[in-house]
């Protein structure tokens, strides 16, 4: 099964990832589990907006695809849309169902209730308004006190 991925770019992250490696074992651990809950909190943040955005993005599928949503355990922000879980009317899965739902039909035969749109309904622009609003400030600022916690800063 095909993969889309919609991301925000965040400077140093990588960076900022092998400085954690450097910490011994034991409190890496421990660091790592607190980047986690940081990277939670703001993906949890992000989960909310697109369910919110899926009710009323008008894509009648766009509601159930929704709520194949999952935050993914991580030390960055990471959600999930999509996968087996079964949520059309028909029975099929959120991942079969998500790429109409985001864009409309892809053929000449339309499932979807709605035109394509090319720049999507409801993931992308929801994606984009989160990646500029003070969400990821938060995340990067709480990196920042783990860092500084821990003395990598």
């Amino acid at each position: 099964m095909a993969t889309a991925r919609v991301s925000v770019d965040v400077q140093g992250v990588q960076e900022t990832l092998k400085a954690f490696s450097g910490l011994e074992a034991d409190l890496r651990k421990t660091a790592n589990g607190e980047l986690r809950a940081a990277a939670k909190e703001c993906a949890g943040a992000l989960v909310v907006d697109l369910q919110a955005a899926a009710g009323g993005s008008g894509v009648p599928v766009a509601r159930r695809v929704a709520a194949s949503i999952k935050v993914k355990s991580d030390r960055i922000p990471v959600v999930s849309i999509g996968g087996p879980k079964r949520v059309g009317v028909r029975g099929g899965s959120a991942g079969a169902l998500l790429w109409g739902s985001e864009r409309g039909p892809a053929g000449p035969v339309n499932h979807f209730g709605v035109a394509q749109n090319a720049a999507g309904y409801w993931i992308a622009p929801t994606v984009e308004r989160f990646a500029s609003s003070k969400a990821p400030d938060v995340y990067r600022r709480k990196v920042y006190e783990i860092m500084r916690k821990w003395g990598l800063v």
